[in-house]
């Protein structure tokens, strides 16, 4: 992909979301001009960044946005919600083209359509359509030579017209005045100027008076062109069909020419007047001489030197002055080639440029202009440096990285095995040691280097919470709720996978929340509760962890509807239906197929909402709470690890293979006495501290054959699986390791029992086992 695209991907994410949320922000507090001015901007630094490629449908559609959003911020009508929706519309949509210009580098085949009900409704408040874009250039053929033709060399016309005498060539001469604004519409002169097809000559038109370096505003386009071209009309047409009202086209034959340069035709080789060139325009010049065209790039080199100072940031107004830098150098005989333009590289260019061209001793502008200094910063000064110290790096480079540094990992716990064979296959104690020390020294560069990937990848629950103010507005108002979403914790740090995964759990607790929890506000009121309800969503690190959760005052759930529903759907017995507590209904809503919803709407009701997202969290090694008080509202709470990157595990054997689990989910090991253990109903239990935990055989459980010694003591793990103790029997306990932890892939993608795997330092793969679906496998084979 082109360099500058790429880059222009990756900043127009960070713009379109700030888009978004100033129109939300500009919905609850409506007139604020620091945020009318905040959205404003970002939008046009889109468009214009935007007109340096290609995509002009795109380039109508934020050029219409944006005119109405200037008149926003000019006060001229107020923005309500129609036009809101518009406006999110139209950057939806246009977030919708981007990702397919990273997949295809060209907008969708259909941009033209999609964008044009959006144009019409966006310029309705405004006064419609105010320049139709589908318009074709008028060339004129004319039997005398316009005004503006003075701005040509004359040696060069005559060259031209007995050229055209001679030939049945065709020769085009294109007045183009840019309207001072240009650059705020995403128009690029010199850009249009540089792709013109079999161009010929090309002159610049000045204004009368450049104004004072005080007064100068680098964001107005001041000179107008003149140039000739061979090029036919229908390429002219394409070049120039958003600018078709700032552009005359003629067609000159030989003999117009020739009289023309006679003084045949003393009335058409008058120069230009008012009438014919804009008030900034020289309207005395005569036909530009040699000298006049390098005064003319000189002129440009200096006022981009003056532009450089005044504003040394930007990569739209860069990329517009390299232009620029490059067209005077061509003038100059000196061409250049600029690549990545940068403040420090273009002030250097136009310096050479300047100080290698000695001003003409007839040149129209003879005083000399000092050139503004530029700080360029020195290495040894830590206050000249220029440009950002954030680099914006792609994630597959770091995901890439963090495998890296999970074999070298894995080659690091290696020296363990080899200092062990040291000892017992070679008797030699001091090797050992030696490779004890060399592991001790790469253990602790491994974790440092491991703690600096982990922090690259981290990112603020923001990047998670972000979807959420437009997803609350959008939804409340199609179910007629007034709703305010308060956003806590944004700040809090967690792995990108985390954030990544964390997205649709949140999607679906928010979604129940508006559609189940919030009442309308004829309810609310009836209640004695303000009518606007509140979503809070909230974020805080808890040690490794991270917990989110989602809250609402709404109608709460209740117990009693809730068993009812479940003991209809065949989820609990007539017995639970009777005992079961509360606190123990309200969590019946995470089983699969529960819905309170009485209709099936396209947000809830199909009972695929609740369960997805206890197994989306738990997969993630995290747990779901919830808390409810009827009448008071529901709080959802998820506890989530803080990376899932690196896991921690366990590492046992059963039947002589190697099994991990991770060690959030160990609560403890023991060594039990053959004697001491216990069967009830038909299940194998231990009394610990006076509390009975169910042993599960995990070797049965995997259909593994493997019978424990009855003569020694019982290796059990005791684990904590949805706040209930579980122990396993295995065979024997090993260590703790860091593990990288790759997902079942091939042909055991189907065994559910399985989290993961993972490779230890000794070559062997451990298996990483799902507990939940470990407990449920063993209460099916028992």
């Amino acid at each position: 992909m082109n360099p500058l695209l790429a880059q222009f991907l990756a900043e127009a994410a960070d713009l379109l979301t700030q888009v978004d949320e100033g129109l939300l922000q500009l919905e609850r507090t409506p007139g604020d001009p620091e945020m009318v001015n905040e959205v404003f901007r970002a939008a046009h630094t889109f468009k214009g960044s935007s007109g340096l490629f290609d995509f002009p449908e795109l380039t109508r559609l934020t050029h219409a946005a944006e005119d109405l959003l200037d008149a926003v911020r000019a006060g001229a009508l107020p923005l309500d919600s129609g036009m809101t929706d518009d406006l999110l519309a139209a950057f939806d949509l246009i977030r919708g083209w981007l990702a397919h210009v990273t997949s295809n580098e060209c907008l969708p085949a259909t941009a033209g359509a999609d964008a044009a009900a959006l144009i019409t409704r966006l310029r309705a408040p405004i006064g419609g359509e105010k320049v139709k874009v589908e318009t074709t250039v008028a060339v004129a053929r004319r039997d005398s030579a316009p005004a503006w033709l003075a701005y040509f060399d004359e040696e060069w016309l005559a060259e031209t017209a007995a050229w055209l005498r001679t030939t049945s060539a065709q020769m085009r001469f294109i007045r183009y005045v840019p309207d001072s604004g240009c650059f705020f519409r995403a128009e690029d002169p010199l850009h249009l100027i540089r792709q013109v097809p079999a161009l010929e000559r090309l002159g610049l038109i000045e204004p009368v008076e450049w104004p004072e370096a005080a007064d100068y505003d680098e964001y107005a386009c001041m000179v107008a062109f003149v140039f000739a071209a061979r090029a036919a009309v229908g390429e002219i047409d394409y070049l120039f069909r958003y600018v078709s009202d700032q552009i005359e086209v003629v067609d000159l034959d030989g003999d117009t020419i020739q009289r023309y340069l006679s003084g045949e035709a003393e009335a058409d080789a008058a120069a230009p007047s008012e009438a014919d060139e804009p008030g900034t325009v020289d309207t005395v010049r005569s036909s530009p001489s040699e000298p006049e065209l390098v005064a003319d790039a000189r002129a440009i080199l200096t006022a981009a030197l003056r532009s450089l100072a005044i504003n040394p940031t930007g990569h739209v107004h860069l990329v517009s002055v390299a232009n620029a830098i490059t067209a005077a150098a061509h003038a100059l005989g000196d061409p250049v080639e600029i690549r990545e333009p940068d403040v420090v590289a273009l002030t250097a260019t136009v310096t050479r440029l300047l100080g290698d061209t000695p001003p003409p001793e007839d040149a129209v502008s003879t005083a000399p202009i000092e050139p503004i200094p530029v700080d360029r910063g020195r290495a040894d000064d830590p206050g000249g440096q220029v440009g950002s110290r954030i680099l914006k790096v792609d994630q597959e480079k770091v995901d890439h990285l963090m495998e890296l540094v999970g074999e070298l990992n894995v080659a690091k716990n290696g020296l363990t095995f080899l200092a062990q064979a040291a000892e017992e296959e070679f008797g030699s104690r001091a090797l050992s040691r030696r490779i004890k020390d060399q592991y001790s020294g790469l253990h602790r560069i491994a974790e440092e280097l491991q703690a600096s990937v982990m922090d690259i990848r981290m990112l603020p629950l923001s990047v998670a919470f972000s979807r959420f103010p437009r997803l609350v507005r959008d939804l409340s108002r199609r179910l007629g709720k007034n709703i305010e979403l308060v956003l806590t914790g944004e700040d809090t740090m967690a792995d990108k996978d985390v954030i990544e995964a964390l997205g649709d759990p949140l999607v679906h607790l928010v979604r129940n929340s508006l559609d189940h929890g919030v009442e309308t506000v004829d309810e609310r009121l009836a209640t004695g509760k303000p009518g606007t309800a509140r979503i809070t969503l909230a974020a805080v690190a808890d040690g490794d962890a991270v917990v989110v959760e989602i809250s609402d005052d709404g109608r709460g759930v209740d117990p009693t509807r809730v068993r009812r529903k479940a003991y209809e759907k065949g989820l609990i017995s007539e017995e639970e239906l009777e005992t079961l507590s509360d606190s123990d209904a309200v969590d019946l809503v995470f089983r699969p197929g529960f819905s309170t919803a009485e209709q099936i709407s396209d947000l809830s009701g199909r009972g695929v909402g609740m369960d997805a997202v206890r197994a989306s969290v738990e997969k993630l090694g995290g747990a779901v709470t919830m808390r409810s008080e009827l009448g008071s509202g529901t709080t959802v709470r998820l506890r989530l690890p803080l990376s899932m990157a690196v896991t921690q595990v366990m590492v046992f054997s059963v039947a002589g293979q190697r099994f991990g689990i991770p060690v959030d989910l160990v609560v403890e090991t023991v060594r039990v006495p053959a004697a001491e253990m216990s069967r009830v109903l038909h299940q194998d239990v231990v009394v610990l501290r006076g509390e009975v935990v169910p042993v599960l055989d995990l070797a049965r459980a995997l259909d593994m054959p493997w019978t424990p010694d009855q003569t020694q003591d019982r290796a059990i793990l005791i684990v904590g699986v949805n706040g209930q103790r579980v122990g396993l029997l295995v065979e024997q306990f090993h260590r703790e390791v860091d593990v990288i932890l790759k997902p079942m892939e091939g042909l055991l993608a189907y065994a559910n029992e399985f989290s993961g795997t993972a490779l230890l330092g000794d070559g062997l793969v451990l298996l990483v086992l799902n507990m939940k679906e470990v407990l449920g496998l063993a209460a099916r084979v028992g």
